[in-house]
């Protein structure tokens, strides 16, 4: 027995320990060669208006910093995604189809892996007015809709070829195809990290049982919070495999892009995000910021709190902060052995809210009496809303039911990219609440779960079922059916599910 024991741990041979090691490096190697398996291109073009187009608050009347269409392009294998996010209000669905056609037809990206999305900067432009004045002027027009619908019909005048209109589209399109020509194997790294006291819910619970957004400061009346809020800052980074230099970074987070005011363009704090991150990180790196779900946040403490005092405006304490979490994250961050790139796109068909003949008369009167026991801007708002359904419904935007009462429904697209083992993106339509990009976190199967708003076509405010249920400025405004946001979010989910089922198949 004891000599059995003795044999039993006998050393081993030289030649079995030299193969052991031989196979250890070659596994090491595989991982690396792994890890640099990812292509991607970025590329940023700007998209300034010049002064005196529309704006949020009416004409522009100065350039505070400069807007940009900033792009990515990932490639692996035989794959290909591509997500451009530009400094303006929102996405309309005649320019995101018109930017993803010309895309899909000049590169080999296809059109269902393309995602538009906006940061919703309210000092960039707005396309649903001429003169961008929506309080003055609601219906004279949609000039980058009708621009798109005039070039599509072949019916372009020579103003139109010099248009702001038609130099977005160039100039988005071109950032695009600039990625994709840019390509270079990248290390793909993930991860997340919080900032704190930057962000509130702004729907508040009052004493008189009702909820309001946007209720005061200090307001005596609020009772609490009608809702949470985001903390995560999502982090993708991209570093070149030739030299490990950091190229870009995509940052996600939740939190309304209007801190600036004014009549001034200005990208708002993801501007000082990204001026911020050039200067730690490399001359050159692009920051592009991917709005979190923030239908229901703003940067306002109503409470009071000093969160925001000291040097600099809010805008650049919140761009600097989100900046020092991604700094402070950066040797946190996991590096993705298994970048497989996969893409899912789905269109669901959301119901739309209903109206009256009686409302429709009322919203259609140049002078109008109110309708409802309301403040006069809600009234205003809701005037607003039953003429989008209405002209949803004229122009063929939404598709009307084939029987019955049943609700006219808007196809809405969600759109998820896998780009490693621990990292997705979901792309969803319209001004999400923050509960509904957190039930798709909560239950995504990846690590790492960037969840964007404002893709491919604005259609206002997407609720939960409980925030229609307290009413409010949000669900006024909405043109969705209570429920089409968890609609939304059991969508992505699955859709999240098949990638990550598809990835523990390979």
């Amino acid at each position: 027995m004891t000599t059995e024991k003795i044999l039993l741990f006998k050393p081993a041979p030289l030649f079995l320990i030299i193969v052991t090691v031989m196979i250890a490096l070659s596994l090491s190697d595989k991982c690396i060669a792994q890890s640099a398996s990812l292509y991607a291109g970025i590329s940023e073009v700007d998209i300034t208006p010049p002064i005196g187009y529309g704006q949020y608050r009416g004409p522009s009347t100065g350039i505070k910093d400069p807007l940009y269409a900033k792009a990515v392009v990932f490639q692996e294998g035989n794959e290909k995604a591509a997500l451009v996010v530009c400094d303006v209000i929102g996405i309309t669905r005649e320019f995101s189809t018109e930017v993803r056609l010309e895309v899909s037809q000049q590169t080999d990206i296809p059109y269902e892996n393309i995602i538009v999305a906006a940061t919703h900067t309210h000092t960039g432009p707005v396309f649903h007015t001429d003169d961008g004045s929506v309080a003055n002027n609601p219906d004279v027009g949609f000039p980058l809709e009708e621009y798109v619908n005039r070039k599509r019909a072949g019916e372009l005048t020579e103003g139109d070829k010099v248009s702001y209109e038609a130099l977005l589209l160039q100039n988005v399109t071109r950032a695009l195809k600039e990625a994709n020509d840019a390509m270079v194997q990248v290390y793909l790294e993930s991860g997340s990290g919080k900032a704190e006291g930057l962000s509130f819910n702004r729907r508040f619970v009052m004493s008189d049982g009702r909820v309001r957004t946007n209720a005061g400061v200090r307001n005596p009346d609020i009772i609490r919070p009608a809702g949470p809020i985001d903390p995560e800052v999502g982090i993708i980074m991209l570093r070149n495999a030739s030299d490990n230099k950091p190229l870009a970074g995509l940052i996600n987070f939740a939190n309304h892009t209007d801190t600036v005011g004014g009549t001034e363009y200005s990208a708002d704090y993801p501007a000082y995000l990204a001026a911020t991150l050039s200067a730690s990180l490399s001359d050159g790196f692009i920051s592009i910021f991917a709005q979190g779900t923030s239908g229901d946040l703003n940067h306002v403490d109503v409470f009071g709190a000093s969160h925001q005092e000291g040097p600099g405006t809010v805008t650049q304490q919140i761009g600097e902060t989100l900046a020092s979490v991604v700094m402070a994250e950066k040797s946190n961050l996991k590096r993705s052995l298994q970048p497989q790139l996969s893409v899912r796109s789905e269109i669901m068909y959301a119901p739309l809210q209903q109206y009256t003949e009686e409302e429709l008369r009322w919203a259609q009167q140049e002078e109008r009496s109110p309708l409802y026991h309301q403040r006069s801007f809600l009234e205003y708002r809701r005037m607003l809303k039953i003429r989008s359904l209405q002209k949803m419904q004229r122009t063929g935007e939404a598709i009307p039911p084939t029987s019955g009462t049943a609700p006219w429904t808007l196809p809405v697209e969600v759109q998820v990219f896998r780009i490693g083992e621990d990292t997705a993106i979901v792309g969803l339509p319209g001004e999400v609440f923050v509960e509904l990009g957190l039930a798709i976190k909560e239950a995504s199967p990846f690590e790492t779960t960037l969840v964007i708003e404002l893709t491919n076509r604005h259609i206002a405010y997407v609720p939960t079922e409980k925030a229609f249920a307290q009413g409010g400025y949000e669900t006024i405004n909405s043109r969705l059916a209570p429920g089409s946001g968890e609609m939304m979010v059991a969508l992505a989910i699955r859709l999240l599910n098949e990638l990550n089922g598809e990835l523990e198949r390979q």
